[in-house]
């Protein structure tokens, strides 16, 4: 794309451009920039008339939207990936303006009305609603690779947080009353629970004798061991810096 800046190039190549470089934002979780590349493609298919390519654009970009205004809602940290429900964002994905302005009433159709659905489930945290969507707009939503994979990611954090919210108020509890307030069968949340401990979401263990699942209050860190570690560590890279210098040194000598 740097080298497309510094010559001519068509637009229909140029936005070919614009598409792929959004995609690969996209897959490295920067949504924001993501949507500025697609906004560009948008506009160069737009103005093209070239409607076949311009659906699947809008439809990245509301994407890019969504899921960027999901992981501001819940905090959730793009290196880890561990989610945090946050009170002081707005939970609803702006979408709004793509799809009430004119080119959004450009190009309405099922496929709009699919994204702005899903929308609305991510802003409701619903995952009922969301499936419920998945289900009837199987079409515009699955048969795209890119919007699959991450709808399906979607899918996980809306879950994800629903969980976190419900076992937050409890030290313990049984799985099934989390199942019953969740509305997915003990299986899928028993196993969901696990991955979750796996992957440090939180602190806890399953008790699946008693059927319960523990939750555990996050220690608080020890600064000591900390300041240890960062001492040993600075140490190995003296020793490894001074042995590299008598290494040199008796190379000079012989």
């Amino acid at each position: 794309r740097t080298s497309a800046n510094a010559i001519y190039v068509a637009p229909s190549l140029q936005s070919q451009i614009d598409m792929m470089s959004g995609v690969l934002h996209c897959e490295e979780g920067d949504y924001d920039t993501a949507h500025s590349y697609f906004l560009e493609a948008f506009e160069q298919l737009d103005q093209l008339d070239d409607r076949e390519k311009a659906v699947p654009c809008l439809k990245y970009m509301m994407l890019c939207k969504i899921l960027d205004g999901l992981n501001k809602a819940l905090g959730i940290s793009a290196a880890t990936g561990v989610a945090g429900i946050r009170s002081d964002h707005k939970n609803e994905a702006d979408i709004s303006g793509m799809i009430t302005g004119k080119r959004g009433v450009k190009y309405a159709g099922r496929n709009v009305d699919a994204m702005s659905s899903i929308a609305a489930a991510a802003s409701k945290r619903s995952l009922k609603e969301y499936e419920a969507v998945l289900t009837e707009y199987s079409h515009e939503l699955q048969d795209d690779l890119l919007i699959k994979h991450h709808l399906s990611t979607l899918q996980e954090q809306l879950l994800e947080s629903n969980l976190i919210r419900i076992i937050e108020p409890y030290s313990c509890v049984e799985i099934e009353h989390v199942a019953s307030l969740i509305e997915m069968p003990l299986p899928v949340v028993e196993k969901k629970l696990s991955q979750m401990i796996l992957d440090g979401k939180f602190h806890g263990i399953l008790d699946q004798g008693k059927g319960q699942l523990i939750v555990y209050e996050e220690a608080d860190q020890d600064q000591a061991m900390e300041k240890g570690l960062k001492v040993i560590e600075n140490m190995d890279k003296v020793v490894t810096s001074l042995f590299g210098r008598s290494q040199a040194l008796r190379s000079m000598m012989v």
